[in-house]
């Protein structure tokens, strides 16, 4: 994705060499941000990925203010519980970055995380590293790519079983609105057994500045990519003609599950998927159905030794438990293509639990 760079006060502030942790190497030197993670004025961000065992050399967490106006900002960290354990203001100046460095604060607790909100639109980020680590890290984003398009609610229709769920148009894509994201809130914290995500497609044309390119058909995920990509299935164009899914929950970095099933959708018809994600039997299943008739299915495995997904209520992100994102962004690294006049619709989320009957 295009991103936009702001002048790197925290590398002032630190004086230490960065390693990357959720960003590219060429970013060393400057704050990165990406385009579409700009944050609406009095929005909650999260940053993740800013643990360590022992205490802290330094654990800074800010913000990044690109508009005319200065800014009142709050930082909140949070545990490896999600609870509070310090907060506190800064000020950023207009155009400028604004920061507090918690290290002096926590102790030998361990922040899991923090919470960054604005007066003005902005850019969060975190950084940190442990008493004994001459590099810092950076931390990651945490929560949808952008805002929620709309939110629903995981209902216990039955003892162990939930259901979110949404009739109807989810996302039409279009310039300037191409990814479409729905946020998801469960009522407790679910040990899921089995998942069952169900929406229906209508594709639009193939993008012309690469035909072959890959169409995002959803990407859930528990708030982060590393580690918590529960569902990500993309359809590839004429010339290489298939659907892609992939899943990566509770593996190693660079590591996932995915396997390829030879279908070209076509403009004009309309799909209906089901990804069921048994986490019991370690099994993960795509179904693809045109007018109530199976056309292909394919199955993968899940991690090795995962026999539970778990869905936490409360996490660093307050905009859901679960994000379920419908399009790429245009300007994103190919073959990843923004997919204007693609429709989605009909969206249904069951998660059985293990106490389930």
């Amino acid at each position: 994705m295009k991103k936009a760079f702001v002048p790197l006060a925290l590398a002032l502030a630190l004086a230490v060499p960065f390693v990357d942790a959720a960003r590219r190497d060429d970013d060393v030197g400057t704050l990165p941000f990406d385009a579409h993670q700009l944050s609406p004025a009095r929005d909650i961000a999260a940053v993740g990925g800013l643990e360590h065992e022992g205490g802290y050399r330094t654990l800074v967490v800010g913000a990044a203010v690109p508009g005319a106006k200065s800014a009142q900002c709050s930082a909140r960290l949070l545990d490896t519980s999600f609870g509070l354990i310090t907060e506190a203001r800064f000020a950023v100046e207009a155009g400028g970055t604004g920061q507090i460095d918690f290290a002096s604060r926590v102790g030998k607790r361990v922040a899991a995380g923090a919470q960054v909100s604005c007066d003005q639109p902005f850019y969060s980020y975190g950084a940190a590293a442990g008493t004994g680590e001459k590099k810092v890290t950076w931390g990651e984003d945490v929560g949808p790519n952008g805002a929620c398009n709309f939110t629903i609610d995981a209902v216990e229709f039955q003892p162990g079983i939930f259901l979110a769920g949404k009739e109807g148009v989810i996302h039409n894509a279009d310039k300037g609105h191409e990814k479409g994201i729905v946020c998801v809130h469960v009522p407790r914290d679910l040990n899921v057994a089995r998942m069952v995500l169900e929406w229906d497609v209508a594709p639009g044309p193939w993008n012309k500045r690469m035909v072959s390119g890959n169409h995002n058909l959803v990407f859930l995920h528990r708030g982060r990519f590393r580690s918590n990509t529960v569902s990500n299935v993309n359809a590839f164009g004429p010339g290489k003609g298939f659907i892609k899914m992939a899943q990566n929950v509770d593996m190693a970095k660079l590591t996932n599950t995915n396997t390829k099933m030879g279908t070209l959708l076509q403009q004009g018809s309309i799909y209906h998927l089901r990804y069921t994600y048994d986490a019991a039997a370690r099994s993960i299943t795509l179904e693809l159905f045109s007018n109530g008739v199976l056309l292909n299915t394919s199955t993968m495995g899940t991690a090795p030794k995962s026999k539970m997904l778990i869905v936490t209520k409360a996490g660093l992100s307050p905009k859901g438990s679960l994000f379920s994102e419908f399009g790429h962004y245009k300007g994103q690294h190919p073959p990843e293509m923004d997919s204007p006049g693609w429709r989605y619709a009909n969206l249904r989320v069951e998660l059985k639990t293990a106490s389930a009957n």
